[in-house]
């Protein structure tokens, strides 16, 4: 199981049980604060529940697997120093309730995700999930072993699932794009307990993907370039700025034309790293033309 953290840290920005939207515009009480932990295991250290504000609302999944069936939604949204993760008790085919185990898209891969989906339009939508989903198989294969390598330095016996990637439609108040992740699946059996829904390699690729830690740096296949690369070979149009290297779309509906990548702070403008910050200035009045900055523009890529 996770640990608590060793020192302090941003605390997560969601940690909520989720009912139906009823229950929350009643006047639900705010769900508790939940302690600060590491995302992945250590080999010392106080145990404790990360879902918090779930499993006291629900002891077990058992009970909340009858909330479910009662029509209620049922889930935990949050992160901790990595990408969005949801817990949601759901229904399967045959009426069964399962927990699901879900974690998001994150850092460079999400903004990638998301400007070739304004590239590719409302006619290339169909090929662009295909396209990142096929990506998203692949780049499983690179972080499976990495997670499942951290898991058995405490559990030698440990097998990580392997997981399936899925997609969702464009969420509300959203980027407008497509979600997408990996996702595993827990059973539920009147024994069952929280701790058996959470699987820690999978908690764990959390960390991959947003790199906040630096658990994963060096993993050349998780490097900006590469993913890229992923995403191209198929069919998912990346466009990356020769400048500073991040992803960029000149399709988003209010810059038509301009290339800006998802970044309120420099939108479109490029901060290339070989920008200089300093140089000879004006002395009789406060602008230079620098203060114009430059624009992005796509990189040069060889042809096929």
């Amino acid at each position: 199981m996770p640990k608590k953290r060793k020192k302090n840290r941003k605390a997560p920005s969601q940690h909520s049980a989720r009912r139906s939207a009823s229950a929350q515009q009643a006047g639900s009480p705010p769900a508790e604060e939940e302690p600060e932990w590491e995302g992945h295991l250590e080999a010392d250290g106080e145990e404790f529940t990360p879902l918090l504000s779930l499993t006291t609302r629900y002891p077990t999944p058992a009970h909340a697997a009858k909330a479910a069936e009662a029509g209620d939604q049922v889930e935990w949204i949050g992160h901790i120093d990595g990408a969005r993760m949801r817990h949601r008790v759901m229904l399967g085919a045959h009426g069964e309730a399962v927990v699901e185990q879900a974690v998001f898209l994150d850092g460079d891969l999400e903004k990638m995700v998301l400007c070739a989906a304004h590239q590719a339009g409302e006619e290339g939508q169909e090929q662009l999930r295909a396209g990142v989903l096929s990506a998203l198989d692949a780049l499983h294969t690179v972080i499976r072993p990495l997670t499942e390598a951290h898991v058995r330095e405490f559990r030698p016996d440990y097998t990580a699932p392997v997981l399936e990637s899925f997609s969702e439609a464009p969420e509300p108040h959203g980027a407008g794009a497509p979600v997408f992740g990996w996702r595993t699946f827990h059973h539920i059996e009147p024994d069952t307990t929280w701790d058996d829904t959470i699987d820690t390699a999978t908690w764990n690729s959390s960390l991959a993907l947003s790199r906040w830690l630096g658990d994963f740096d060096g993993v050349h296949d998780l490097e900006a370039p590469q993913l890229a690369r992923v995403l191209r070979d198929r069919g998912v149009p990346v466009v990356l700025c020769a400048g500073c290297e991040k992803p960029i779309t000149n399709r988003h509906p209010r810059w038509t034309g301009v290339w800006v990548t998802p970044d309120s702070e420099s939108g479109p403008v490029c901060e290339s790293p070989g920008r200089p910050l300093w140089g000879p200035g004006p002395e009789l009045s406060l602008f230079s033309d620098a203060d114009f900055t430059d624009p992005h523009r796509p990189e040069e890529l060889p042809a096929r």
